[in-house]
């Protein structure tokens, strides 16, 4: 395919305050997770320490991390690029996923009260405020949220790191959708099943109502990749 470069956002800025290669690896990994930079795209380290005004150091380590992550293609002699989407790699962070967010389910059942059911509805308000005003990135935040924040019961302070760094590769594709018709509506009713279910201490039905939201939301993103392979 053909490379192009392709800079950060130009909103992309880096807080002096706050610690840089943190920063730096931040800003990078949501333009690429977010298509701003999209798969194939050329990195180009001079343009970045441009833009953001820090040196080499910071953004060659952000760039490392994500090769580590498979989201960056460091190419000896020819350079250095967006990773494409790779098929494997997706099934990778559903498998990872679906596994550790039905155990942290499992562990914030044991821990939910009333106040954490309310901040779950109150997330469910936002993303139908959301969906309706097509505000499809938006959706996506709050989505995210809403399963940090059941991560995040089971106690579990490192869990939500970790899940969400083995899904890169389903996000991508989940930006790529922009959105799949219905799938906002969808995912609004299974997380609102999610919540009911805490909220009667269920766990059965909480985490077949857990499980079904994941697989169904996987299915759809895999019918999507696919569509998008074939058409390369």
């Amino acid at each position: 395919m053909k490379h192009v470069k392709s800079p950060l956002p130009a909103d992309a800025r880096i807080d002096r305050s706050s610690l840089i290669p943190e920063q730096a690896y931040r800003i990078l990994r949501h333009a690429i997770i977010t298509l701003k930079m999209p798969p194939g795209a050329v990195i180009v380290e001079k343009q970045i320490t441009e833009q953001l005004g820090i040196s080499r150091t910071p953004v060659r380590d952000a760039i490392r991390q994500l090769a580590d992550e498979r989201l960056v293609n460091i190419r000896p002699q020819s350079g250095t690029y967006v990773a494409l989407i790779d098929r494997h790699q997706l099934e990778e962070g559903r498998l990872i996923r679906r596994a550790l967010e039905v155990e942290g389910i499992k562990l914030a059942l044991s821990r939910v009260d009333d106040a954490a059911i309310e901040r779950l509805l109150d997330l469910l308000v936002l993303q139908e405020r959301a969906a309706a005003k097509d505000r499809h990135e938006d959706f996506i935040t709050y989505d995210d949220q809403f399963h940090q924040a059941i991560s995040e019961l089971s106690g579990y302070s490192r869990l939500w790191r970790i899940i969400n760094r083995s899904k890169a590769q389903l996000d991508r594709v989940r930006y790529l959708s922009s959105p799949i018709p219905h799938q906002e509506e969808k995912a609004i009713a299974q997380h609102t099943a999610i919540v009911e279910a805490m909220a009667r201490r269920n766990l059965d039905r909480t985490v077949k109502a857990l499980t079904h939201h994941l697989d169904d939301a996987y299915d759809r993103l895999d019918r999507k990749s696919t569509r998008l392979n074939s058409s390369h």
